[in-house]
């Protein structure tokens, strides 16, 4: 027999699920923005050989997909946060 919760308990734990999402939204900005200034940085201290076309094949490859990946979780995270406003602005409070 499954116990109904109340309209406050339920807004309770998806402000919860909204907070944890939200968290890890800034959390993907957070290191998108950190990997796009540190491969800026090793360009501009020449860490990174821009005429060396094998390290720079591998530097693309490795940031398509590393920000591919984190875009992808930020639309996402943002997705959910929208899911879940929704859901508390429909209950009864």
């Amino acid at each position: 027999m499954a116990k109904q919760l109340s309209d406050k308990t339920k807004k309770n734990l998806l402000d919860l699920e909204f907070n944890k999402n939200l968290q890890y939204y800034n959390t993907a900005i957070i290191l998108l923005f950190t990997y796009i200034i540190g491969t800026f940085i090793a360009f501009i201290t020449k860490q990174i050989n821009y005429k060396n076309a094998v390290q720079l094949l591998l530097v693309i490859i490795i940031s398509i997909g590393f920000i591919g990946v984190i875009i992808f979780l930020i639309l996402k995270f943002k997705n959910n946060l929208a899911k879940i406003s929704k859901e508390i602005k429909k209950l009864k409070l």
